[in-house]
């Protein structure tokens, strides 16, 4: 951890002022435990060398495992002054221990030529941007000064301001963290069928007799008959997402080796984005012997993502919980870097029990973690 350089120094030299000008008063060394005593006052004229002594000796043993290493330029200056680190303390001039060379630096947190604390991070930054509190603290990067979600790191990686959290990076930065996690993923399962008085290719019918079964693939909890061009849906309440578009004609494998002709409907489903945008389910009751093209029925997974926003104005707020359905669009209350709403589209499961996620206009989406039951609860 950084602390201003030479604290120690400024209390020898401030100790060894006053002896010189309060002859006969003793002064307490703290920082080794010693108690220097002039022998003399200032009146006599002669040389006080206790105080000088007991200086030297305190500060050989202060750095007596450790160098001390001036690492600004040579003619620095403060205010315009002579710099004379590593011997006086001041605001500007800091130091900090390099463990991996055993010995402590001393830098100008105002001079850009001087070593970083922190990494690549200039110290100048640290101050320019308000926050040169945590230029002071081991963990400075991974401090959110602002409290908007992002730490000091991250904000300089987007050099957006970390004092300021109407400032911040898009929560679905590509190489940073994303300021989004998912607290519930559901997956809810219905079966479209419709009856088989439809099936016979000579019959040119006009409308279809559908049915909807729930997760069991075999409890009817919809009817409803429906004409070429009309809307039906998964429920009475969702009465507008599907839509009969008519009639086809297919092929099947008969019960032996030959095949039979069949009608089938054709729906399309105007409410995902996904590659099952339109489909065609074929007349009769479910059958686990009957799969792929053959199948009957067709089977509906909504996947729907609840999803907490970690980062940006909407933290904190309502709106930091956000719904997403799977190949659909949604919207990320503040998630943009400037402070909008951000665009995007939930794409996938992820095998580590995330999703897959990509912002509006992106090429590659980003996996938002699963947070643990916990902590989704809270």
């Amino acid at each position: 951890m950084a602390d201003q350089s030479n604290l120690g120094n400024k209390i020898l030299i401030t100790g060894i002022v006053l002896g010189l000008a309060a002859g006969g008063w003793g002064i307490a060394l703290s920082s080794s435990n010693q108690v220097a005593a002039p022998d003399t006052n200032v009146d006599t004229g002669k040389v006080n060398t206790t105080l000088s002594d007991a200086a030297k000796k305190m500060k050989a043993d202060m750095q007596a495992d450790r160098k001390v290493e001036d690492t600004a330029p040579k003619g620095a200056t403060i205010n315009g002054q002579p710099r004379l680190a590593p011997l006086f303390f001041s605001t500007e001039l800091w130091q900090f221990a390099a463990d991996d060379k055993k010995m402590n630096l001393v830098v100008d947190i105002y001079d850009p030529e001087s070593k970083s604390i922190h990494g690549d991070v200039p110290n100048t930054w640290f101050v320019t941007s308000g926050i040169a509190d945590a230029l002071g603290r081991a963990d400075g990067l991974d401090v959110d000064s602002d409290k908007d979600g992002f730490t000091n790191g991250e904000e300089y990686k987007a050099q957006t301001k970390p004092a300021d959290p109407a400032s911040y990076p898009a929560v679905l930065a590509p190489g940073c963290k994303p300021k989004l996690e998912l607290a519930k993923l559901t997956t809810a399962r219905a079966t479209i069928t419709t009856d088989n008085m439809n099936s016979d290719p000579a019959m040119n019918p006009t409308e279809a007799n559908i049915r909807i079964l729930g997760p069991d693939g075999s409890t009817v909890v919809h009817k409803a008959t429906v004409k070429i061009g009309e809307s039906f849906g998964l429920s009475p309440k969702d009465g507008k997402r599907f839509k009969l578009l008519g009639y086809e004609k297919k092929t099947f494998p008969g019960f032996a080796d030959d095949t039979v002709e069949e009608n089938v409907i054709s729906v399309q489903d105007t409410e995902t984005a996904g590659p099952e945008k339109q489909f065609t389910v074929r007349a009769g009751n479910p059958n686990p012997k009957l799969t792929g093209d053959a199948a009957k029925g067709h089977l509906v997974s909504d996947t729907t993502a609840t999803l907490r926003v970690t980062g940006g104005s909407a933290l904190g707020t309502p709106k930091a919980t956000v719904k997403a359905e799977l190949n659909a669009e949604f919207t990320i209350p503040g998630g943009a870097g400037d402070g909008k709403d951000l665009k995007a589209t939930f794409v996938s499961t992820d095998p580590t029990g995330g999703i897959n996620v990509t912002p509006a206009g992106a090429q590659a989406p980003i996996c938002i973690p699963k947070v643990k039951a916990k902590h989704a609860e809270e």
